[in-house]
């Protein structure tokens, strides 16, 4: 079939762990699904496993850094050559940079703040007339219910603008969980933004995947640990259940007009009492285009 004729999805991170399965997932739906990844050689290879499954699978891959504000733009333009609609972006790639110390993109932010939230900042603004255009669309952005205190225990969001870049502190795990609040006032201040233009947001939790986490640990014994003795705890959900909660916020006729919702195992949650405060999230949203060179 013509990819023209096709739905798109765009996944950023979507040649491995929950990335990968929902690539699997959609491709297995007849969607034409984009790849964004850092390295074509690792996408390439999804590409292979996917279509060794699925001859008939339509995928490609393009080039992106999330790290890099000018490597999210040549993606951008790249994927205007392909002159395809798209239906669906969803922005999943990121995770915790460790360390005791901060790491930095390559235009100066906070590595994990840099990633998770302003290379998707930019990457979807980049893409919302691509995705207006192909109206009904939907951006489908990845958090954690980390970000809310109440879940669960360890150190708390502390969202400092005067410590961003680790000028007071730096805490790996508290910078992951500013990150994922920022995931979700992005993801709610877009949905008040491009409200009447065919184009929803909304906020996927896939919930702690012993699997996916295994990938990137180098130590056998830790991903033994993971995927042996984790992945049987109750809490811990596998790579597909995971999966399954992208493919509802993307395909669900609940969320075709419907956005600004935080869904979780397939079902909507509330989420932090301060993921709902407006002013703060116009305030990242205007923060932001500053920093990614938007007018």
């Amino acid at each position: 079939m013509n990819t023209k004729l096709k739905q798109v999805v765009m996944i950023t991170g979507g040649n491995s762990g929950v990335g990968f399965a929902a690539a699997s997932r959609f491709a297995a739906q007849g969607f034409h699904v984009v790849l964004a990844v850092r390295s074509q050689h690792n996408g390439a290879q999804a590409i292979q496993r996917i279509q060794a499954k699925q001859p008939d699978a339509s995928l490609e891959t393009i080039p992106l850094d999330l790290a890099s504000f000018a490597s999210i733009r040549q993606c951008v333009e790249t994927f205007a050559t392909r002159r395809l609609n798209l239906n669906i972006l969803i922005n999943h790639a990121g995770g915790l940079v460790a360390g005791k110390q901060p790491s930095f993109t390559i235009d100066g932010f906070e590595m994990t703040f840099g990633t998770n939230h302003l290379g998707h900042f930019l990457l979807t603004n980049l893409l919302l007339d691509d995705l207006k255009r192909s109206a009904p669309a939907r951006v489908i952005t990845v958090s954690s219910q980390l970000h809310d205190p109440e879940y669960a225990g360890g150190p708390k969001v502390d969202f400092d603008y005067a410590n961003l870049k680790g000028e007071k502190y730096y805490n790996a795990n508290v910078f992951y969980r500013n990150s994922k609040l920022a995931n979700v006032w992005f993801a709610y201040e877009l949905q008040r933004r491009v409200a009447g233009s065919g184009v929803t947001s909304n906020v996927v939790c896939p919930g702690f995947v012993p699997a996916s986490i295994a990938e990137r640990r180098k130590s056998s014994l830790e991903q033994f640990f993971y995927r042996q003795v984790l992945s049987r705890m109750p809490f811990a959900r596998s790579l597909e259940q995971a999966a399954d909660n992208y493919l509802t916020a993307a395909t669900d006729p609940r969320y075709e007009s419907s956005g600004g919702k935080f869904i979780v195992d397939g079902q909507e949650k509330l989420s932090s009492r301060e993921s709902y405060d407006e002013e703060k999230a116009c305030r990242l949203w205007e923060a932001s285009s500053n920093w990614c060179g938007l007018e």
